[in-house]
């Protein structure tokens, strides 16, 4: 007797399609992992090169007239990075070899990178007839971040009456500053002169408050040692 073939059960192969089925879902879903976000690196200040912090002075007057001795020195910030900030001169007076008075600048100035600026004091009767002046200077700190400046500019000489010799004036000159001066700000303009062969005669400063707009008119009291055949403005206000 031939045997018949068997024949699978619908139930059971629909079973096994099942179970296949389930095994496939029942697998670990991959996923993509979100990437962290990653932080700006906030950039290092760039170094400046190497400077000269100093202050030099560049040229020393004295004018007197009677009792009135207005010693100058001309000083330089010497620095191309740094502003110097509240700088002090410090004059010495002599007459025939002997020393007379002893004093400082009128105010302490404020110095962009490279500026010049005459700087003046006022020595009444203790440097009565002074001829020569030395001049030393301090600076109290050197900013890289500095404030408003003034560009020295050539002013007008005026006297009234006028001495062939020793006498004095007023030079008169506008102020410019290099950025915005509030109002109510403090500023001290510097005046000096000198003759054609470009000795300094003398000179004399101004206290004043600037007053709202761009530009502010100096007129600054001078003492000379002769006529003058140039003068000049500068100013200086706090940082």
């Amino acid at each position: 007797m031939v045997g018949m073939p068997r024949v699978r059960s619908p139930l059971l192969w629909l079973a096994g399609v099942a179970m296949v089925l389930l095994s496939a879902c029942s697998g670990t879903v991959a996923r993509t992992a979100t990437p962290s976000p990653t932080a700006t690196p906030t950039p290092s200040p760039t170094a400046l090169p190497p400077d000269t912090l100093t202050v030099g002075v560049v040229g020393v007057g004295v004018g007197t007239f009677d009792l009135a001795a207005i010693p100058v020195a001309r000083i330089r910030n010497e620095a191309k990075y740094h502003g110097a900030a509240s700088v002090v001169v410090h004059f010495v007076t002599h007459r025939a070899g002997h020393t007379l008075g002893s004093l400082d600048s009128e105010a302490a100035v404020n110095l962009a990178p490279g500026e010049t600026l005459a700087v003046t004091g006022d020595c009444t009767d203790a440097c009565n007839g002074a001829t020569s002046v030395d001049a030393t200077v301090t600076v109290g700190s050197w900013p890289t971040s500095i404030g408003p400046t003034f560009p020295t500019l050539s002013a007008t000489y005026s006297c009234q009456p006028c001495h062939p010799a020793h006498g004095y004036g007023n030079v008169k000159g506008t102020l410019t500053p290099s950025d915005p001066v509030s109002a109510g700000v403090a500023v001290v303009s510097y005046a000096v002169c000198e003759n054609a062969a470009g000795v300094i005669l003398g000179g004399g400063y101004e206290e004043a408050v600037w007053q709202a707009g761009s530009t502010l008119s100096a007129d600054v009291p001078v003492v000379l040692n002769a006529g003058p055949a140039t003068c000049a403005i500068g100013a200086s206000t706090g940082w």
